[in-house]
């Protein structure tokens, strides 16, 4: 290893049964550092626009960055990246736990899948080598039942596997990783599936190498003690702590994004009743001393016993808030059946809340369950995700998620199907954070609030190397283009380093960003070329995504998140008036035309080679 990488990734031909290792340049990690903007490169590279996600030759990357040879704190991140069945576009999602730290030692810095297996295998690679191993006893079972069977063959070794959605090719699957933290939106699990893949195990020992190792153990140890003390709060509550807050202000979902007022409820589910009923204790990834997840060990009344990773913000909001579900305990328990079976508990919650209102609406036309299913029904709610995940009865509608399922039951329902590009709307509103209107609209995976993360700049977290200097009121497009427009570059290149976001609530800041990469690989990369960097992986990934069909015409928002409510916290606020020019704004700043494709002369000065 030479700074920071290896310059080496495996290729895994899942037709062929075969292994193979390739090498990339310095230059190309200059340009795009790794992680899910290495990917995207590949991704253009060699997969063209009429392979479709589930077709064999469709590529699932699992890749790391430079950071992953180091112990900064949010190191233990990774990236995978494919084409979406959920979406048909470019797909990034990111899991922590070990899997990526264990994966760098192991002497690569990324391993390209291709092709699909004749029957189930996983993929084991230690250090310098790779083997692939037959699986036909593990597929058909859940996540934590396999993740057990290769915890006791491979002691000690990292795991990313699918349950019984990846393997029945379920939209909204996901991959878990380790039993407490997943890749969890995009669908990616399902790509996973389709090619008979059932884990990839890793368990590295090889030492890694940096430029200057005195310098990145000073930063380090100072980074760490920041963090601890910096983001103390997270430590404490998780990212529980934002469902009665959010309630407060709106930004918590409700009844499919449309009613505001849950005062009562929010603290059963959020704080205090969570801690009080749950006391759940705090579950680090490696090398993190923050440990936002949630352990739990738990004995219900009913004689459900659980003891696991326990339910966060986006699962309570989702699965619990937009579907008037305060059950504490049933969310357990349909939380451990989402990890279980490997899906996304907040396209769940989504798919879960719009079936509700569809129903309540009549627009299911001859499609109706036959359970009890509706607004606060924990039961039924568990009866639809099980036939969600067996693509069976009136659940398996939904199964190729919600743009699909909105199409069936006609034009009546695409007002509040709450995605954008097919992508479920996470629990954070633009009609609270008006900024996140126009990142969800141009997110190159569809609506997420962690691929800009711009709501952040009004709470605070700033940028001021780049100008972000002051915080922007969070009820107005002022200025949000050009906000936008930065913290998507920001968090491309963040993404591609990689690094767990939540350590710019730990302190890690962008000139901090620049020190630890600059110490790793000896680049002494100013913060204009770090930036740089992000807004060319950026472009680049909307190119992939023109390439599979997006345009202007698909930068847009469903009808609900422009609907305001008549009352409480948020009345009468929405991003519609203004949303269209600065729409216009936001492509004039990138460098984009009015269809929202980049000019040849942005491009160039990107140095991206069409």
């Amino acid at each position: 290893m030479k700074n920071g990488y290896w310059y080496k990734f495996l290729r895994v031909d899942l037709n062929k049964g075969t292994i193979k290792e390739e090498n990339f340049s310095e230059n190309l990690a200059k340009k795009y550092i790794g992680g899910a903007g290495m990917a995207a490169w590949y991704l253009k590279r060699e997969v063209p626009p009429d392979v479709n996600a589930l077709d064999p030759e469709n590529r699932l990357i699992f890749t790391t960055g430079p950071f992953q040879a180091t112990k900064i704190p949010g190191a233990a991140k990774f990236s995978i990246v494919s084409r979406s069945p959920l979406t048909g576009i470019f797909a990034d999602s990111a899991a922590g736990a070990r899997w990526g730290i264990s994966f760098k030692k192991c002497g690569y810095d990324m391993v390209i899948i291709q092709g699909k297996s004749r029957y189930p295998v996983y993929l084991y690679v230690k250090d310098n080598q790779a083997i692939l191993y037959d699986a036909s006893d593990l597929w058909g079972k859940d996540s934590r039942e396999a993740d057990s069977i290769l915890s006791d063959i491979y002691p000690g070794a990292s795991i990313a596997t699918i349950g019984p959605a990846g393997e029945n090719c379920i939209a909204i699957a996901n991959i878990q990783v380790d039993n407490f933290s997943s890749a969890g939106r995009c669908g990616l699990g399902a790509v996973m599936g389709a090619k008979k893949l059932k884990a990839v195990i890793v368990n590295g020992s090889l030492a890694t190498r940096v430029y200057d190792d005195d310098y990145l153990a000073e930063l380090e140890n100072q980074f760490r003690k920041r963090a601890a003390k910096t983001a103390i709060g997270l430590r404490k509550e998780g990212t529980i702590s934002g469902i009665v807050p959010g309630e407060k202000n709106g930004n918590l979902p409700l009844k499919n994004f449309s009613m505001v007022g849950w005062e009562k409820e929010a603290k059963k589910i959020g704080i205090p009743g969570y801690a009080k009923i749950l006391k759940p204790k705090p579950h680090a990834c490696i090398y993190c001393p923050i440990a936002c997840h949630r352990s739990l060990n738990v004995t219900f009344s009913d004689g459900f016993a659980y003891k696991g990773s326990g339910p966060e913000y986006e699962t309570l909001a989702m699965l619990g808030a937009n579907c008037l579900i305060d059950d504490l305990e049933m969310l357990v328990k349909i939380n451990d059946y989402c990890n279980r079976m490997g899906i996304d508990t907040i396209s769940a919650g989504s798919l879960a809340a719009f079936a509700m209102e569809a129903l309540e609406r009549g627009h299911c036309g001859n499609y109706k369950p036959d359970y009890s299913f509706g607004w606060g029904n924990g039961r039924g709610l568990m009866k639809f995700l099980e036939e969600l995940v067996h693509n069976t009865g009136f659940g398996g509608l939904f199964s190729e998620g919600i743009k699909k399922v909105s199409q069936i039951f006609g034009d009546q329902t695409m007002n509040y199907a709450c995605h954008v590009k097919g992508l479920d709307i996470p629990a954070q509103d633009p009609r609270v954070y008006y900024n996140l209107s126009i990142n969800y609209a141009t997110g190159n995976r569809g609506a997420c609030h962690m691929r800009a993360y711009s709501q952040i700049a009004t709470m605070g977290a700033l940028l001021p190397e780049v100008g972000i200097s002051v915080a922007p009121k969070p009820n107005t497009l002022e200025g949000a283009s050009h906000v936008v427009k930065i913290y998507q570059d920001f968090t491309a290149v963040y993404n591609s380093c990689v690094l767990c976001q939540f350590m710019i609530w730990g302190g890690i800041g962008l000139s901090d960003m620049v020190k630890i990469l600059n110490a790793i690989t000896g680049w002494n990369m100013s913060i204009k070329e770090f930036m740089e960097c992000g807004e060319r992986i950026f472009n680049f990934q909307r190119l992939l995504n023109i390439a599979y069909g997006i345009s202007g015409k698909d930068d847009t928002l469903p009808q609900r998140i422009f609907e305001p409510s008549t009352s409480g916290p948020r009345a009468y606020q929405t991003p519609r008036e203004g949303f269209e020019e600065v729409l216009k704004e936001y492509y004039k700043e990138r460098g984009w035309d009015e269809k929202g494709i980049p000019y040849r002369e942005r491009l160039a000065s990107l140095k991206i080679e069409l």
